[in-house]
């Protein structure tokens, strides 16, 4: 299953890879090349730094969430390159990466099962309420500057308000599991039911009271959640958005095109709505650039700018991302060789 997983992925990135090249013959290659030698390179680097600096945020608005100082921030970092490699190299709406943020942490750290998926949950839904807020203000700016047509405001404010909504429901239904029993109180036999139908081996008591041992500590772990972590945490995800946009804002600085940093805050919100899709090539290589570009064109920027700042943008926000998650998982990869080793040794 793992080996079809794998050609399943490296066909599906050949398939990219053929509409990116697809891309690049029809939008110009060698005009581009031409446009982006002439590029500020200390800008385009400070793009870089400013990515680098993203991650780290991301990693220590989640690592907040696990009380008691039992994750360093190091290893958070590590997890959280790991966690982005498998969203992009599997692509299933970010649910692949936290899988995997959920199971190294809990081996690495000997954190529960529980705590750790509790600290996922409430990091996924701060990043929800995040975006809304910031799709929100920057949809609010640009109406107040006359820069969006009615239509855009009712469709982009609906989004930013269901994001919103959806977000803080998520945030009360965790803090107060209690109030739904009623809804959930079946779902972990109906768990068990559906785990034996494909493992009749697995004995199904066991499965029922790791379940419950999973719970108690996932609701243990939300009673240590106090409010000044949760508002930290908002705080830095906000910075995030918000920050994440000055990468594709730098690279047209840095090809000399000036644009609105609301514009391109908008087009970078925008674009997160699109790399969740479960189209299933790797980063949607190809179909982002195809996406990134038609929206700039289509916002009136030159196209041989407008490609050359999206390949720019993609160089950092997937190929120099892929490169550190790759990284990441090679770590990951030793450390589990060495402990296998040290535990044969002993």
């Amino acid at each position: 299953m793992r080996k079809l997983r794998l050609g399943v992925t490296g066909s599906m990135l050949i398939v990219g890879m053929v509409i990116l090249a697809i891309y690049l013959y029809f939008v110009g290659f060698w005009n581009v090349v031409a446009v982006i030698s002439k590029l500020d390179l200390r800008i385009a680097l400070a793009a870089v730094a400013i990515d680098v600096f993203c991650i780290g945020l991301l990693a220590y608005s989640w690592k907040l969430f696990l009380v008691g100082g039992r994750l360093g921030f190091p290893l958070a970092y590590e997890i959280i390159l790991v966690s982005m490699f498998g969203d992009m190299m599997i692509p299933t709406g970010s649910i692949s990466g936290e899988v995997m943020r959920i199971s190294i942490t809990n081996k690495r750290t000997g954190i529960s099962i529980g705590e750790v998926t509790c600290s996922v949950i409430l990091h996924r839904l701060l990043l929800g309420v995040t975006f809304g807020l910031v799709l929100g203000i920057a949809f609010l700016s640009l109406a107040v500057n006359n820069m969006a047509s009615l239509a855009q405001i009712i469709v982009f404010g609906a989004i930013a308000v269901g994001s919103i909504v959806l977000g803080v429901f998520g945030l009360f239904a965790t803090f107060n599991m209690k109030r739904f029993d009623g809804l959930i109180g079946r779902w972990p036999e109906r768990l068990v039911r559906v785990i034996r139908f494909f493992r009749r081996s697995i004995e199904g008591e066991r499965i029922r009271a790791e379940i419950t041992e999973g719970r108690a500590n996932f609701e243990r772990a939300i009673c240590l959640i106090r409010r000044r972590y949760i508002i930290t945490s908002t705080l830095l995800m906000l910075a995030r958005w918000f920050l994440i946009a000055l990468i594709p804002y730098l690279m047209f600085l840095s090809l000399g095109y000036p644009v609105s940093y609301e514009f391109i805050l908008i087009i970078s919100i925008f674009l997160s709505m699109v790399n969740l899709m479960p189209i299933g090539i790797p980063g949607l290589v190809g179909v982002m650039e195809i996406a990134m570009t038609a929206v700039f064109v289509g916002f009136g920027i030159p196209a041989d700018i407008a490609v050359s700042a999206t390949l720019l943008t993609r160089l950092v926000t997937f190929w120099f991302e892929l490169g550190l998650g790759t990284l990441g998982a090679s770590l990951q990869g030793v450390r589990g060789l060495m402990s296998v080793r040290s535990g044969i040794e002993k």
